[in-house]
């Protein structure tokens, strides 16, 4: 120990000579007025009562910054930190690849308990949220006015367009005039905004709550009878640029069938049958070859969508099922009455990844316009989903909560997977991510091609 302390008192040379195993000349001499600081490995530290060797030249990884660009006399040096790339991990950093913000490929997103009653923005507003009973009534005054046509096979005539630029028909017509008036009747302080009339309100001062209403989701399905239709009402307070996140509570009512579904944020789903609550169970198949699911097509280019789909179509069609869907909302709760185990609606994420690619092909289907999932289409399917303890996002994997829900420009159009369970949605959007990025990396080569083949001549 006496030599040890002896040491410290020597001069900088000394003190290298006496460490040193053979004699060894340092190949620089330390700064005069200095301590002397050994380099060391980026992760170690040095150590005060016995320094290691100096190597020769400190190597320095890449992606490493080291936490003092100086020494502090008095201090030891701090250790360097290693400083991660987001989205590639340090083997790959290390070779040079672009780093990525995008999500692993294949992960459950956590579903995070929904607080129970409305959100802050809602609460801040003083007003309270609208009863089920109302919501109810509201969609039987407007099933009561349509369902005699779904049934006749009447009011298929297409009479306008839509602000969000999907066809308007007869039934259509019948629905919005049903929903206004029984509005004017209840007397109450709403605004309501539909696909069709967009923003309405109905008090002489400030409403106080907001209607997001497709009286009828699933149009193509009522105008020819068949069950896939439905009244959908998400209810939320009026603020400013409301989004999914705000919705309060939500009711999808069927159209030809008996059942209601009803939400309320943070309390749970509940099933109606006729009007009795009746218990409901969601579906453990997580196996692909039993899957049975819907693909939302209307308007959707179908030959960017059914490549995509079709070897799960091919493996789903004989011991599960695959159905094209005209109405999201309906799709959404079928996962709740245990009639599917999942439902898509990818097309967005084309048209959002490689719009100068894909454009043309949209404005074809729609007829002119760029058409895709609007908020109205989706809000009350998408609470109740929810709530019932679906697994719901978007085609990249990520939430949907800031969906703006008075906005239907193409904008803000959305993309869907929803699942009945997790480990199905993680089988479900491990494989829509990988097709989709092949199917698009075919597209951008076509694409390249055809602009280099003038310049080839």
């Amino acid at each position: 120990m006496a030599s040890k302390k002896s040491t410290k008192k020597k001069s900088s040379k000394a003190k290298s000579a006496a460490k040193k195993p053979a004699p060894k000349p340092a190949k620089k001499a330390p700064l005069p007025n200095k301590k002397p600081v050994a380099v060391a490995k980026p992760a170690a530290p040095k150590a005060k009562s016995a320094p290691a060797p100096a190597p020769a030249k400190p190597a320095v990884a890449k992606g490493v910054v080291p936490a003092a660009a100086k020494a502090v006399p008095g201090k030891a040096p701090v250790p360097a930190k290693v400083v991660p790339v987001k989205g590639v991990p340090p083997a790959a950093a290390k070779k040079g690849q672009k780093p990525t913000t995008k999500r692993p490929a294949i992960k459950v997103p956590e579903r995070k308990p929904i607080p129970a009653g409305p959100s802050a923005r809602s609460q801040a507003s003083g007003s309270k949220i609208l009863p089920r009973e109302f919501l109810v009534d509201l969609a039987k005054a407007v099933r009561k006015a349509v369902r005699p046509l779904v049934l006749s096979l009447k009011g298929r005539e297409i009479v306008g367009q839509a602000q969000s630029g999907d066809a308007t028909f007869e039934i259509d017509m019948v629905a919005e005039k049903a929903l206004l008036a029984f509005l004017k009747r209840a007397r109450k302080s709403v605004a309501y905004y539909s696909e069709d009339s967009g923003y309405t309100t109905f008090a002489t001062g400030h409403p106080q709550n907001l209607l997001v209403v497709d009286p009828i989701d699933g149009t193509r399905a009522a105008r020819s009878g068949f069950e896939g239709c439905v009244v959908s009402v998400c209810s939320t307070r009026v603020i400013e640029r409301p989004t999914f996140a705000d919705a309060d509570n939500a009711l999808v009512m069927e159209i030809v069938g008996n059942r209601t579904f009803y939400a309320e944020r943070g309390q749970g789903t509940k099933l109606y049958v006729d009007g009795h609550q009746r218990k409901f169970t969601l579906n453990t198949n997580h196996d692909l070859e039993q899957l049975t699911w819907s693909m939302t097509v209307p308007a959707r280019p179908a030959e960017l969508i059914f490549p995509v789909a079709a070897r799960l179509m091919d493996l789903s069609s004989l011991k599960g099922g695959f159905f094209a869907c005209n109405s999201t909302s309906y799709s959404l709760t079928r996962l709740v009455s245990n009639q599917l185990d999942a439902c898509v609606d990818f097309a967005n994420r084309f048209y959002r990844d490689i719009p100068a690619i894909v454009k043309d092909q949209f404005i074809n289907a729609g007829r002119g316009n760029v058409v895709g999932v609007c908020p109205y289409d989706f809000a009350a399917g998408l609470l109740i989903a929810h709530e019932a303890g679906c697994i719901v996002t978007d085609a990249y994997g990520d939430t949907l909560e800031d969906v703006l829900l008075l906005d239907s420009s193409e904008t803000n159009n959305r993309s869907i997977i929803g699942a009945a369970n997790p480990a199905l949605y993680e089988k479900l959007f491990g494989y829509f991510d990988t097709r989709i990025k092949q199917y698009e990396d075919l597209l951008k080569r076509r694409h390249a091609a055809v602009g280099a083949a003038p310049a080839t001549k």
